[in-house]
């Protein structure tokens, strides 16, 4: 398992509209402060987006916000957002390719679920204030 840069990026730039909260950033402004290209931001902006976790606002002085305190955002969600699902290993994916149909002949199988649920969960319970 390896964590992208992605969901490092998108930490930066949620922690960098939290600081600046009081008002409408644009995307610019927030590459530049985050050392995120625009191209790669304007990407997690949009994974962000449609989490909930970022919000965009029209017109001329459009930009964007939070979509929800960052205090109430949590280190999966944003894994989630830019990543998808956590699965450490193929045989724990749907649709998985595995010759060992019955789960529970597999110890392995059950060392990895349970290693998984517990990266889960450890990212669930930090917010990502806590992180940034």
């Amino acid at each position: 398992m390896k964590i992208q840069m992605s969901t490092d990026y998108a930490v930066r730039v949620l922690r960098y509209i939290h600081t600046h909260s009081d008002s409408v950033l644009t995307g610019k402004e927030i590459a530049e402060a985050t050392d995120v290209s625009y191209p790669f931001f304007a990407k997690i902006a949009d994974l962000l987006r449609k989490k909930g976790l970022l919000v965009t606002e029209k017109g001329r002085k459009g930009g964007y916000r939070l979509g929800k305190p960052l205090e109430h955002i949590n280190v999966y969600e944003v894994f989630v957002s830019t990543e998808g699902e956590l699965r450490i290993s193929s045989c724990l994916m749907e649709h998985r390719n595995c010759n060992r149909a019955n789960e529970e002949s597999c110890s392995f199988r059950g060392f990895l679920c349970n290693l998984q649920d517990s990266i889960i969960a450890e990212m669930s319970s930090t917010k990502v204030l806590d992180v940034a």
